[in-house]
């Protein structure tokens, strides 16, 4: 890596930080209106048959299949479009592959709309439902991982939802409008569910991602994913040292398969990541596995921050210092300029941490998925940034419990069994998670807690307060010595 990147400098120092909330668009004023909210209202409406006005205009949006009676029934929100593309100066072929034929997209924009509406336009922003759902699919797995949230086991649980149970839950969520569900585990590739829930997930118009260990990702597998519409897979490797990773993993020869995995899903025409956990063991390698995951074709790599639950707690010494870590984002922040990969991060520091060391015209995270160039995209990430714990994104259990966080898994707040979704969703908690201003600690004066807000499910697991501090930033380098030092901190139930 060039050493004139962000990353230059002291290899442990936090650097010199800088502030974007000084930066402001246009928009952010428009979209506080009293009357463009209700407009948004109107038009991101799902209705009975849950499928919005905007939705069905991008569908038909220079689209050649339409009949003569569809082509004259938006002839003119089509000519409207075309102009206001022209005077903008844009791109109209860029946009109808990027926005206008991309349909989680679109669905993306019709449930921010709705959570505009809804609750006003806030940073960050309360969603009206979650953008993405991580359904840990079973509880079974194949391998041992150290550092398993889950503590997955040899078999699945005997509550797990039927198969019949995780179909309704797809036309649930679909319902409510959600534009990305993540399928991880366990190993979901291990359910003989999976694949007809992946169908009904494709006929509910929501974009699917698996999130696996890639060992059981044969040629066959691959080609049934793409054929039931995954778009994404991202399979988890933690060295570019088969000995470190299998070892990690608990089973030999887990890192050859995992490898020959991503390069099945790249074989069959998917897009592929690559995800690594880091420790003290392992961070100083972060060039090395990135360069890993550009040579086997991935085009997202993704950083799992340290969280102690599940058997990560046998292992909580392992965790990064608030100091390892800044260096660590700087590192992905100067790989994130570069271009060569999307770099993503599931640490809510990694957006501020964009903010502080990318160039102002840089590339910034928008959230633990996404990312864009320049200065609108800062602004973006304001909105959608951070913690997205119960605002933007929630986790199932394989028994149907809804929690948080993948990382919150016994911090139960309904159970799909006996609630609908849309009930959960709106429950006491997740409105004290939407509420950055709700906290302890540095966390709650901090001038960026709009783009990151502490991660919730560490300090949970660390002081068994929802609302404390993120003891992992560097900011709160005081609560760091003091959680660091009490050997028996555990996380606590969310009052009743």
């Amino acid at each position: 890596m060039n050493s004139g990147t962000p990353c230059s400098g002291s290899p442990h120092g936090p650097g010199k930080p800088r502030s974007g909330n000084s930066v402001r668009h246009p928009l952010e004023d428009i979209l506080s209106n009293s009357l463009v909210r209700k407009t948004l209202g109107l038009l991101c409406d799902p209705g009975p048959q849950n499928d919005s006005w905007l939705e069905r205009f991008s569908r038909t949006y220079h689209n050649p299949d339409l009949s003569t009676y569809q082509r004259w029934w938006w002839l003119l929100p089509h000519l409207v479009a075309d102009l206001a593309i022209r005077k903008a100066g844009l791109d109209r072929d860029l946009l109808l592959r990027k926005l206008f034929h991309h349909q989680p997209t679109v669905r993306a924009l019709a449930l921010t709309g709705r959570s505009i509406a809804r609750y006003g336009l806030h940073a960050p922003q309360r969603f009206d439902a979650p953008l993405m759902v991580v359904w840990n699919f079973t509880q079974l797995c194949n391998l041992r991982c150290q550092h398993c949230y889950q503590n997955a086991t040899a078999r699945a649980l005997a509550d797990e939802l039927t198969l019949e149970q995780k179909l309704d839950v797809i036309d649930q969520l679909s319902a409510a409008g959600v534009p990305f569900l993540a399928f991880a585990g366990g190993e979901p590739l291990s359910s003989k569910d999976l694949f007809p829930v992946l169908e009904r997930a494709r006929k509910g118009k929501i974009y699917t991602i698996i999130a696996t260990n890639g060992t059981l990702l044969t040629p066959e597998v691959a080609r049934r994913l793409a054929e039931a519409g995954v778009k994404y897979v991202e399979v988890s490797i933690d060295s570019p040292d088969p000995r470190q990773h299998d070892s990690f993993r608990g089973v030999p020869g887990a890192w050859n398969r995992s490898v020959q995995g991503i390069r099945n899903v790249v074989e069959a025409g998917m897009r592929a990541g690559l995800a690594t956990f880091f420790t003290r063991h392992n961070y100083t390698r972060v060039d090395e596995v990135i360069e890993l995951a550009i040579s086997l074709g991935c085009k997202t790599f993704s950083h799992f921050n340290f969280i102690p639950v599940g058997r990560a707690t046998n292992v909580a010494q392992d965790d990064l210092t608030p100091e390892q870590r800044e260096w660590l984002l700087r590192k992905l922040v100067a790989h994130l300029q570069e271009g060569r990969s999307n770099i993503i991060s599931t640490a809510p520091q990694f957006g501020r941490a964009c903010v502080a060391y990318a160039p102002p015209e840089g590339i910034f995270a928008t959230g633990h998925a996404g990312s864009g160039a320049g200065s609108k995209t800062m602004v973006l990430s304001r909105y959608i940034g951070g913690c997205g714990a119960g605002r933007c994104y929630c986790s199932i259990q394989p028994n149907g419990d809804v929690t948080p966080c993948v990382y919150m898994p016994n911090l139960r707040v309904g159970s799909l069994k006996t609630t609908p979704f849309r009930q959960i969703w709106d429950c006491e908690l997740f409105a004290v998670l939407s509420d950055r201003a709700d906290r302890t600690g540095h966390c709650a004066v901090c001038k960026d807690r709009t783009y990151c807000g502490g991660c919730r499910a560490r300090a949970l697991a660390y002081t068994g307060d929802l609302r404390a501090s993120d003891p992992g930033c560097i900011r709160n380098r005081k609560l760091w010595e003091k959680v660091a030092a009490a050997s028996d901190a555990v996380a606590a139930p969310w009052p009743a």
